[in-house]
């Protein structure tokens, strides 16, 4: 009778061992499947085309591939403009969450505006680097509020020589005479556009041992 009574205590025993062992397998792979990138990338690039076709199904636009970053432990898929790769947006899913920076990069042109905005500055502080004029700086308006014209110039790369930009600079000086102040104006200006430069907007803070006067105005085509 003993040895049936541990027969069956030895055959539950060893049932109840094989279903924990099931259990911890069955949440172990519902772990590593949150955890490793290739068992969940099925799923979350399932999540983030639908996400598309229901926001974005109509763009021409062209897909580039499914992009893990264990950083943050997000997937991501970057959609870009079929003529401009640089103008683009990308879809992110993180902790089963979507977001997408549609508005900020492909309407506004966030990273197409920065890449102008550094390439334009970077020229102007090489053609003045041995001059008065310091601490120059451009700014670019968002792309959606130029011209379908004047958008395709920008990421084209048309972006020195053009009214797109403006620019500010600031110049320490020993007079703040108008007549003197408006012929530092009129260097710049020349100066900018023998190298190639030229915006009709600009901004100058003249500074007068700690006396600041702002000239702001508009270059007129002659």
């Amino acid at each position: 009778m003993v040895f049936m009574y541990n027969k069956k205590m030895n055959k539950l025993m060893l049932g109840q061992a094989l279903l924990f062992g099931l259990i911890i397998v069955f949440f172990g792979f519902i772990i590593v499947k949150e955890k490793v990138p290739s068992l969940k990338s099925k799923t979350v690039l399932e999540d983030i085309n639908t996400y598309y076709e229901e926001n974005y199904k109509d763009l021409d636009v062209s897909r580039g591939d499914l992009k893990y970053n264990k950083d943050d432990n997000s997937y991501s898929i970057t959609y870009y403009d079929k003529d401009y790769d640089e103008l683009n947006f990308t879809i992110k899913s993180i902790n089963n969450k979507i977001t997408d920076n549609y508005k900020e990069n492909y309407v506004k042109g966030k990273s197409v505006i920065e890449k102008s905005t550094n390439l334009v500055l970077e020229k102007y502080e090489e053609t003045f680097k041995n001059t008065n004029f310091q601490n120059i700086k451009i700014e670019f308006k968002d792309l959606n509020q130029y011209s379908k014209a004047e958008a395709i110039d920008i990421l084209e790369g048309n972006i020195y020589n053009t009214s797109y930009y403006s620019v500010s600079y600031y110049v320490k000086v020993d007079s703040l005479d108008d007549v003197y102040l408006n012929n530092l104006i009129n260097s710049f200006n020349s100066i900018a556009l023998s190298n190639g430069l030229n915006t009709n907007n600009y901004s100058v803070s003249f500074d007068n041992n700690g006396i600041i006067k702002i000239v702001k105005g508009e270059i007129k085509d002659e």
